[in-house]
């Protein structure tokens, strides 16, 4: 049976039993009714799919794994609601998020989609979690307004509008959020940063998991979008700030120093100060954010955090436009075609 609200919520999940719960439980608390809700369990082997059931909605339950761009189009495609509205199994959306959306779309009906940030509190316990989920936060912020781009985390679009364009990339494991926002922006489709709609994110982040995160799930695909020819206004939509391209340059200068200062050259500590010096500067509106909306502590520890940040994206965009993405079976895939929404 397809849903036939308004606004449906799609969730893509996988293995999501710790937060497939409060997700739902905040969908609810927005005024989304069990009918307005899709839940496509990419055939996760743990009681996702109960948990769901538990709550009065029957999900979509895959035999075999799809990939989460796979799954919101088989989502989309079991709805006939006007406005889709994309949520991450692992966001809890603010109390006022259908409301938010369906005022946007009333007051902008020129507009195909939008999407919206995570808020000032991120629930997962530790250092490292608060500042990168604040980063994600902090980058949505800064960027209000008209976009380029689209994020499946918390972010709704018209259905004619994805239909159009034929849904995400199932073939992209990756950002193929951010390739269908390019894809939208193409066409000449407005799409807004909004961050008024908001949501709170539950993910756990280790230093770890956060550079594996940075590295293979965002700066080499970025940098792969970056270089795709498919997209001709990618270079447009998708470089970096100009104080995230000093960042990089400043990490570049801290390993020099450090080099320097293996060989027992002391200038090699004052390139290392100076360099994270000028990263602090560069990034002190994140910074200053920290400081309002979590501790001094944050902000002094998400220094070294923005660094391995902004090695990681260095690094990416070096291995694709150093070209040894493609001699390794990387780079831009020819053969695959976006999957539409399956009405």
């Amino acid at each position: 049976m397809k849903n036939t609200s308004a606004i449906a919520a799609i969730i893509p999940v996988h293995n999501g039993a710790g937060v497939i719960g409060p997700c739902l439980d905040g969908l609810a608390a927005a005024g989304f009714a069990p009918g307005d809700i899709v839940v496509v369990d990419d055939a996760s082997s743990d009681g996702t799919a109960d948990i769901c059931r538990a709550r009065g909605i029957a999900p979509i339950v895959l035999d075999a794994n799809v990939g989460a761009a796979g799954a919101r189009n088989i989502g989309a495609a079991h709805s006939d609601a006007e406005i889709l509205f994309f949520v991450d199994a692992d966001v809890v959306v603010a109390t006022d998020a259908r409301a938010v959306i369906a005022a946007f779309f009333a007051a902008h009906p020129d507009h195909a989609a939008l999407f919206g940030a995570y808020d000032a509190r991120p629930a997962a316990p530790g250092r490292v979690s608060r500042i990168r989920n604040m980063l994600h936060r902090h980058v949505h912020i800064e960027g209000a307004g008209p976009a380029s781009t689209f994020w499946t985390g918390c972010g709704a679009v018209r259905a004619g509008d994805f239909a159009a364009q034929g849904g995400f990339d199932a073939g992209q494991r990756m950002m193929e959020d951010v390739e269908f926002g390019l894809r939208l922006h193409g066409a000449g489709r407005p799409i807004a940063i909004h961050p008024e709609l908001q949501g709170t994110h539950l993910k756990h982040w280790s230093l770890g998991g956060m550079m594996r995160t940075d590295l293979f799930d965002r700066a080499i695909p970025w940098a792969r979008l970056l270089a795709a020819p498919r997209h001709g206004s990618a270079p447009a939509a998708l470089n970096v700030s100009r104080a995230g391209q000093l960042s990089v340059l400043c990490v570049s200068a801290t390993l020099a120093g450090l080099v320097l200062m293996l060989a027992a050259r002391g200038a090699g500590l004052w390139l290392v100060a100076a360099s994270l010096g000028l990263l602090a500067v560069f990034n002190r509106r994140f910074l200053r954010r920290l400081l309002r909306e979590q501790s001094a502590a944050d902000a002094v520890f998400a220094v070294p955090v923005l660094w391995l940040h902004y090695l990681c994206g260095g690094l990416g965009f070096f291995w694709v436009r150093s070209g040894l993405d493609r001699l390794t079976g990387g780079g831009e895939r020819t053969d695959v075609q976006p999957q539409g929404a399956r009405k």
